[in-house]
């Protein structure tokens, strides 16, 4: 049941971000894994394109773990904000670390002057995981104007952008003005995706 869920997470994936600009995925905490295993494995087949993550979920050597063959992946860069709050020193060459995720300035100029090195001709891809985890350092509002802010910046760059949003109890409110800031929305359910 996994590997359908995970070859139909990737087949939906492919096909919303070849058509849309940026898209956002809702998902339960319940389907996090297997939509990681998704992407990570959807970005890998992509070596042709420039790929940030930025995570907020789990530090940068946990995914190297779970997901050895991302460490040998040279054209995904890795931007790590949850590392070094949690007293995490260890470097890696393909990841930049944010010292807290509460600096989205910083955050915002880390992921730009990445694809600053880009040549134009590559496709770019700037996948935030997630904005539910942003939600828990920083006040809603903030988290709003960054995620306003770097959705535009990266539209005027042609960086196409993927959103994660964990649904919360109690977060509908502020998720759903966020998530809805992307062309398309991907919902995923326990039973289906």
């Amino acid at each position: 049941m996994a590997n359908v869920l995970i070859d139909g997470l990737k087949e939906r994936i492919s096909n919303a971000i070849k058509i849309n600009q940026s898209i956002g995925i809702l998902l339960p905490g319940s389907n996090y894994s297997d939509l990681l295993q998704a992407l990570f494995e959807y970005m890998s087949s992509q070596p042709e394109d420039v790929w940030v993550y930025v995570t907020i979920t789990k530090p940068y050597e946990t995914l190297a773990k779970e997901f050895e063959f991302i460490e040998e992946s040279k054209h995904i860069t890795f931007i790590d904000c949850i590392s070094r709050a949690a007293g995490i020193t260890k470097t890696y060459p393909n990841c930049i670390y944010i010292e807290s995720p509460t600096m989205l300035e910083k955050l915002g100029l880390e992921v730009m002057n990445v694809f600053k090195e880009v040549n134009n001709e590559r496709r770019k891809y700037l996948v935030i995981d997630s904005l539910s985890n942003l939600m828990i350092y920083n006040d809603p509002d903030i988290v709003t104007e960054f995620f306003y802010h770097i959705t535009n910046r990266t539209r005027a760059r042609n960086i196409h952008t993927i959103s994660l949003a964990i649904e919360e109890e109690g977060m509908d409110k502020y998720l759903n003005r966020l998530i809805y800031l992307n062309d398309k929305i991907l919902k995923v359910r326990d039973s289906f995706i």
